[in-house]
């Protein structure tokens, strides 16, 4: 594998100009570089990834915290201390303005800007070697958790590289050679299936296998390797997960980043670990806004684990971020006035359930049931309007739950004053939180890919 030479010490390189209107990268070597370090080493790092989240789903969320628990959001109150390092990041990839995950994670990872759906692969066909790889070098424990396959591109950008961000039975193989510690989310899928069984190779390795919530509560040693795989593929949505049949078996977030933290830090040499709230991107593509609530409070609680464990372990670094928007979600003045939007926000307590999980029955039982659809959102609509629904059911449809939104988008948004701009990931900047150990050496400006070459001067690696 051809790894790119990182030295400490040298100058970030001065940024990448864009290309015309196709915003495409005009500089092939924009790879991030050790730069000096002017604070304590960072043992550990923990990376806070809320993927998908636009800066509208960052504001719902805390306005909603405001006016149903009177307190903000945990993000918020991280940036009001002022020990707190706060960055606008430059989120696209190398071939475009809007990046997806895959290329995002790889800017993080592998630092260096590639194309869209490539894994730590540089558009030169280079094969970047991902940071976690390089902690492992450095004795230290590596730990993957997210709510997605947990070989999806975002947690696969820290550890893999792959042509193709859908080769996750590959990504699954690589996990096992490169020592992954803690392995904790979906897909179990890409690890055993009818075609290989990696379960086996993991006990060999020391794993302990947790399939549930109890498996993981049993869990002793408190410093032994896991490999827990929860779902088949993604967890369900928060909004759905204690609702449904079987879901309590299901580990929340935040008790996936309490189980890491405590089987990685007994490692003295330190870890790195990345946390990701994968469905705060799926609720965008659905343009989805209670799920997309729900994702977000709950990614919000781990921020306060996260710092909690840092006011115990001082030599720590949490990073709290997200690769890209998602959807554009924004709360919007209501229809009869600015005041009227409290009480429109209000009305997202009447959803129950996801759209995700309402279009699914719809395609199971051959028509949207209305009168589940009103219980579940609180929202009456009229039997044309399902018979119209009915009849794109019938004709096949592609993406149910976004379809779903886009049906009823009138409806909903009369009711919620939440609008939309797109099913599809944005080109915004985003927001970036930094405190602990080797923090002071983010920027308040920087480009994704800036970030490796930060995290690893901050970790001496």
């Amino acid at each position: 594998m051809a790894n790119h030479k990182h030295t400490s010490r040298r100058k970030f390189i001065k940024g990448a100009a864009l290309l015309g209107a196709s915003g495409v990268l005009a500089n092939p070597d924009l790879r991030g570089q050790n730069i000096a370090l002017k604070q304590p080493k960072a043992k550990n790092l923990i990376f806070l990834v809320s993927d998908g989240m636009s800066m509208g789903t960052l504001s719902l969320a805390q306005h909603w915290k405001l006016m149903n628990k009177e307190q903000p959001l945990e993000w918020i109150q991280l940036l009001s201390r002022p020990d707190v390092v706060h960055a606008l990041q430059q989120t696209n990839s190398y071939d475009s303005p809007v990046t997806d995950s895959a290329a995002a994670a790889s800017a993080w990872g592998g630092g260096e800007l590639v194309n869209n759906g490539v894994i730590n692969i540089s558009p030169s066909g280079d094969f970047n070697e991902p940071i976690f790889v390089q902690a492992k070098k450095a004795n230290k424990s590596i730990g993957l958790v997210s709510t997605s396959r947990i070989t999806h591109a975002t947690p696969a950008g820290f550890l893999a590289n792959a042509v193709s961000r859908d080769d996750e039975d590959a990504i699954a193989e690589q996990y096992l050679k490169r020592n992954l510690d803690v392995c904790l989310g979906g897909g179990l899928r890409h690890f055993k299936n009818n075609e290989r069984d990696l379960i086996p190779a993991f006990l060999d390795k020391g794993h302990a296998i947790c399939r549930d919530l109890k498996d993981l509560k049993n869990l002793t040693p408190r410093d032994q390797k896991v490999l827990g795989l929860f779902t088949d593929s993604h967890f369900p949505y928060r909004i759905d997960r204690d609702r449904l049949k079987g879901n309590s078996r299901l580990p929340t977030l935040e008790t996936l980043l309490e189980v890491a933290l405590e089987q990685l830090a007994a490692n003295p040499d330190g870890f790195v670990l990345s946390v990701e709230a994968a469905r705060v991107d799926h609720a965008g593509h659905d343009n989805d806004a209670a799920a997309i609530l729900h994702e977000q409070l709950e990614f919000d609680r781990c921020i306060r684990i996260a710092l909690n464990f840092l006011e115990s372990n001082p030599d720590t670094l949490v990073i709290v971020t997200t690769d890209h928007g998602c959807g554009g979600c924004q709360l919007n003045a209501h229809a009869s006035g600015y005041a009227e939007t409290r009480h429109a926000l209000e009305r997202l307590k009447h959803f129950t359930v996801s759209l995700e999980e309402i279009a699914a029955k719809a395609i199971s039982d051959g028509s949207l049931d209305k009168v589940y659809f009103e219980k579940s959102t609180g929202i009456n609509v009229s039997q044309a309007k399902v018979r119209s629904f009915d009849a794109k059911i019938n004709a096949g449809i592609q993406y149910p739950a976004g379809a779903l939104a886009d049906h009823f988008s009138e409806e909903f948004i009369k009711a919620t004053a939440i609008g939309w701009t797109s099913h599809q990931h944005t080109a915004e900047h985003v927001d970036l939180a930094a405190i602990g150990a080797g923090s002071s050496l983010i920027p308040n400006y920087l480009r994704n890919y800036e970030l490796n070459g930060i995290m690893r001067s901050a970790l001496e690696i």
